[in-house]
Parts: structure tokens; C-alpha cells; sequence
């Protein structure tokens, strides 16, 4: 069985994606999520000052990324992905880090996240899924801190995971 969904909660952190959960086989299921997200951070205030003694301020910058991530789930159902489940995946994503005069940066984010939750198939053809998790993500270059969403994409660290998805089993 195949189900591919959608997890509105994504858009809260400039982020679109599509869950695809192949289950061939009773309990056992392979997670792909590929994703792209967009977002502008604002100006941010150093810690450092100019010779004048102005704080130094970086200017705003756009972040915009590509990548996906691939996983297991161990549902307790049977028929497809049903009932409690928990998982773990990978992460890898590009991202392109734009400052205001133009300059890009490239780097690559990566990480390992793990899963619980409750899958439910109505009807034998949609999906509703909720869950929660964590994830450790790491970047290739040194992003200066930036704030949420943006820091999702450009710093390391470990954050919280909501999953809300609906979708339709094939």
C-alpha cells in the first residue's frame, strides 16, 4: 500500500512537502519526504560594534533549500500503515543562504530524527496522521545564528517535530 500526504503545520516554517509511505508489508513501512522551503530572516544585531561603537547589524537574508528525507516506521497495524507507530529517519537538504548585496552561500544541512505516532486509514482510503519527534540537524558551513523559521535551515542544533498529516492510500 502507498500513501501519499500532506502536513499543513510545514507552511508554519516556510516549508512544503509531500509525505509517501510505501508499506509492503504488513506493520513495515518506507517514509520518502521530499521538501522545499523559502524563507527571509530579518536583520539580525551582533554582539560586535563599529569603530563608531554602533552595533553591527547583518542584514536580511534569504534561505531557500531542497532536499528530502528518507525513513522507517514500524506501524502495529495491519492492511497498510495503521495504528501506533515509531520511526526514524535521515535528513539531507541543500540550501542557498542569498545576503541583501546579493552574495550567495551554499551549504548542506544534515541530520537524523526520530518519530512517534497514531496513523488511522478511514474508509481503507484516507490517511490521518499525528505524531511527534525530535531531529539534530548539522549544516556544512557556519551560518551565523539566525532566528525561526530560518534557523531550521542554517544552524545545527536539535528542535522539536509535529506531525499532522491527511492523505489518500492507494
Amino acid at each position: 500500500m502507498v500513501v501519499v500526504g500532506w502536513n499543513p503545520l510545514t507552511l508554519l516554517i516556510a516549508k512544503a512537502s509531500v509525505d509517501v509511505v510505501v508499506a509492503p508489508v504488513d506493520h513495515h513501512a518506507v517514509v520518502l519526504v521530499p521538501f522545499y522551503a523559502s524563507t527571509t530572516s530579518a536583520p539580525l544585531a551582533t554582539s560586535r560594534t563599529d569603530a563608531a561603537g554602533n552595533v553591527v547589524q547583518l542584514p536580511a537574508q534569504t534561505f531557500r533549500a531542497f532536499g528530502g528525507e528518507v525513513g522507517y516506521r514500524y506501524y502495529s497495524g495491519e492492511g497498510g500503515p495503521r495504528g501506533a507507530f515509531v520511526g526514524s529517519s535521515v535528513l539531507l537538504g541543500s540550501v542557498r543562504a542569498t545576503a541583501a548585496d546579493g552574495r550567495e552561500t551554499p551549504f548542506v544541512t544534515y541530520g537524523v530524527a526520530a518519530d512517534v505516532g497514531y496513523e488511522a486509514l478511514v474508509a481503507d482510503r484516507i490517511a490521518l496522521s499525528v505524531g511527534a519527534g525530535a531531529q539534530f540537524s548539522a549544516t556544512s558551513r557556519s551560518i551565523p545564528n539566525q532566528q525561526l523559521p530560518a534557523s531550521l535551515y542554517a544552524n545545527s542544533g536539535v528542535e522539536p517535530r509535529v506531525l499532522l498529516a491527511v492523505g489518500y492510500a492507494f
